[in-house]
């Protein structure tokens, strides 16, 4: 039996996924997720199918580098062995609206739980995900979230670490024009995950696991994300 089916075995999970479904939120210039019945049992189809239409960014996902870097890897180069790893829960709620959070939260991290390894996989609780709403709803969470500063994403490459993830809507501050930690991480080969879920039911170690799906010449692409929790 491998480790990670006997992880698996012994774990509890936690869904960290937002739902997709109608009027689910997206950035505004995105496509709306919308689901179509193709095939019904009171259609007399026989059985039953539906269409989906979404963005590659829609809900929660991971960026590839190719999102802001013109030759990086599309989705369906990415190792997805990078997704799959030791999860790393930093709180950061406690951060002022469109303020960014960076050196002074990773090293208190460190502090009290050790060090942040390569390969681990650091995702920051902003609280945003409590403010996930369908439209009409939607607008607090589309808007004022606090992000990652260069100078923390530019200490966690160097520690080795390759994905880096957030509840909210992008690991940059809202209203950053020049999104620098996207070109930071995204230019380095790293990966970054967004919309995650439920991030406060989570320990500040835990095992993560997100995968994409293969899509040719993706920017980005819907993730299943679970974190196993050792009963």
């Amino acid at each position: 039996m491998t480790a990670l089916w006997t992880a698996l075995r012994n774990s509890d999970v936690v869904e960290l996924n937002h739902l997709y479904q109608p009027l689910m939120p997206v950035w505004p210039t995105h496509p709306a997720f919308l689901l179509g019945e193709n095939e019904s049992y009171a259609g007399g189809d026989g059985n039953y199918n539906c269409q989906l239409v979404m963005g590659d960014h829609c809900g929660t996902h991971v960026d590839s580098p190719s999102h802001f870097i013109p030759d990086g890897k599309t989705i369906e180069q990415v190792d997805v062995r990078q997704l799959i790893g030791r999860g790393v829960l930093i709180d950061v709620r406690h951060v002022a609206a469109r303020a960014t959070f960076g050196v002074e939260e990773i090293g208190r991290w460190e502090r009290a739980h050790g060090a942040i390894g390569e390969d681990d996989i650091v995702i920051f609780h902003t609280g945003w995900d409590a403010k996930w709403a369908r439209r009409p709803d939607q607008g607090a969470f589309l808007s004022d979230w606090p992000g990652l500063s260069a100078e923390g994403a530019a200490s966690l490459i160097a520690k080795g670490v390759n994905v880096f993830g957030t509840d909210a809507l992008s690991l940059d501050a809202f209203g950053s024009e020049t999104n620098p930690v996207h070109q930071l991480l995204l230019g380095n080969d790293k990966l970054i995950i967004e919309n995650l879920a439920n991030l406060a039911r989570l320990p500040p170690c835990f095992t993560f696991i997100a995968l994409p799906l293969r899509i040719e010449k993706g920017s980005a692409s819907p993730v299943r994300a679970i974190a196993l929790l050792t009963r």
